[in-house]
């Protein structure tokens, strides 16, 4: 369902909703909004963690250049991230919202407003996953430069390609929940409807 169906039948029926409408489906877009982005990065972080635990509990492996294995570790994880993509159905979509938000809708409307919160959020969390897939793999040429990578290949423990990896995933880790506190950030600044 579309916002447009939605504020439509809510015109036409004015006594179901206690507050402006207009504001308060806007506010609402906004949660959800917010939180399948934040949901969304939480997720990754948790997929990438695992990954990281096969990393350091595998193989120590070959000697590896740091701009090989990050290059290929950020494609491996975007495709398994491309994989696993959450179903929005893992998600109570109510409890992202106020309660006094959804208290702001009649029983009858609430059915109807919690239908097209359902399609927003699917959206929105499909999106979120998107950015988040293509972040991860194009995240290699950034994480190169920052952390100063070269292609040179040492014979030492520090550069086999499970330790460099793992030492990738950390770092994309804390990229993810970087993400998903700004993302709680812009959350918490919501503003109150009623």
């Amino acid at each position: 369902m579309e916002r447009l169906e939605l504020e439509n039948w809510l015109i036409h029926h004015p006594g179901l909703v206690h507050s402006d409408l207009s504001v308060l489906l806007d506010e609402c877009e906004k949660e959800a909004r917010d939180h399948a982005h934040r949901d969304a990065w939480v997720q990754a972080k948790k997929i990438a963690e695992r990954r990281l635990r096969r990393f350091e509990s595998g193989f120590i492996g070959h000697p590896a250049s740091d701009t090989f294995v990050t290059r290929e570790v950020c494609h491996e994880i975007a495709r398994e991230l491309k994989l696993h993509e959450p179903s929005p159905d893992d998600y109570d979509n109510e409890a992202w919202l106020s309660q006094m938000l959804i208290e702001s809708f009649d029983p009858e409307a609430r059915t109807k407003f919690l239908r097209w919160l359902k399609d927003l959020v699917d959206a929105e969390e499909h999106a979120a996953w998107l950015e988040i897939v293509r972040f991860t793999d194009h995240s290699a040429r950034s994480l190169i430069r920052e952390e100063h990578m070269t292609d040179q290949c040492d014979w030492d423990l520090d550069h086999t390609y499970s330790m460099v990896a793992a030492r990738v995933v950390r770092i994309l880790i804390a990229k993810f929940q970087s993400h998903a506190a700004s993302e709680s950030a812009a959350t918490s600044h919501g503003m109150n409807v009623h």
